[in-house]
């Protein structure tokens, strides 16, 4: 028996949890799955049994038979009961992980916009704070183009210091990590399933997604939602990395973001010469 449960557990080939919330999440998904096996096998148990017990026999009458309301109350009753069950189990988690209200206070705020078909992030810059853009300040939309898809203002001193990566992230271990994420073209999903995130998100809106690791190490994003031909591969990696480690990578990144968007200087140009005749 043990053997064909375990055969039956789908938990059995979830990638392994690294949330903080997983763990619930898992549990509540086992609680649905099993009791979808029980009433798959007690459905078509029935079903077998019926169809053996009133096999054709040509001995046997046909017969009219008009309903019993025992009966349908009780399948109409006993689901209701069921799904209000489940619903009053899974309320905290869910409100926990997708109300907006619930967000706790972000360690690390990362701004996602998928695209057909990759992932483009920006992180605010060593100050903590993004610069003025299309998430910031719904004025900035206007300034959203197919080479500035967050609609950053070059003009505010604060986003000198933002940089964006493209298919790639990182985070902190241990840390709340909060996600803004919307789309430039099509519905796509932001899918981490070592995780246990999945969140849609939707042109012209901004959703919620956070999540906090407890292991280091390289994980995938994926899309998770049919967008097109490229869906497959639409891909990312995102790295679970020490505080320690963190810093360093941002402190690069922050030093290449000011580089690049520092007037450069220019060469020095060469002296004035006047040709002396000798005498």
């Amino acid at each position: 028996m043990g053997d064909i449960l375990h055969v039956l557990d789908m938990l059995a080939w979830f990638p392994e949890n690294i949330s903080t919330y997983g763990a619930e999440l898992d549990n509540l998904f086992a609680i649905i799955y099993w009791v979808s096996v029980a009433i798959f096998f007690l459905t078509f148990g029935i079903l077998g049994y019926l169809l053996v017990k009133y096999r054709y026999s040509p001995d046997r009458k046909g017969y009219n038979y008009h309903g019993n309301n025992l009966v349908e109350v009780t399948w109409t009753i006993l689901p209701t009961f069921l799904f209000a069950a489940i619903g009053l189990y899974s309320d905290d988690i869910w409100e926990r992980t997708k109300y907006s209200k619930r967000v706790p206070q972000a360690d690390v705020e990362i701004i996602v916009l998928g695209k057909t078909f990759g992932w483009t992030f920006l992180y605010p810059g060593s100050d903590g704070k993004f610069g003025r853009n299309a998430y910031t300040d719904r004025t900035a939309r206007h300034l959203m183009s197919t080479t500035n898809i967050f609609g950053i203002d070059s003009t505010d001193p604060t986003g000198m210091d933002d940089f964006t990566t493209e298919n790639q992230f990182r985070v902190p271990v241990n840390s709340n990590i909060v996600v803004r994420g919307s789309s430039i073209d099509v519905l796509h999903s932001f899918f981490l399933p070592h995780a246990r995130v999945k969140q849609d998100v939707v042109p012209g809106t901004w959703m919620n997604i956070w999540f906090n690791l407890f292991k280091t190490g390289d994980y995938e994003l994926a899309c998770a939602e049919l967008c097109g031909g490229g869906h497959y591969s639409m891909r990312a990696e995102y790295k679970v990395v020490s505080m320690a480690d963190y810093d360093t990578w941002l402190d690069k990144k922050n030093a290449e973001a000011k580089a690049a968007r520092s007037p450069q200087s220019l060469p020095a140009a060469p002296a004035d010469t006047v040709a002396v005749a000798s005498h």
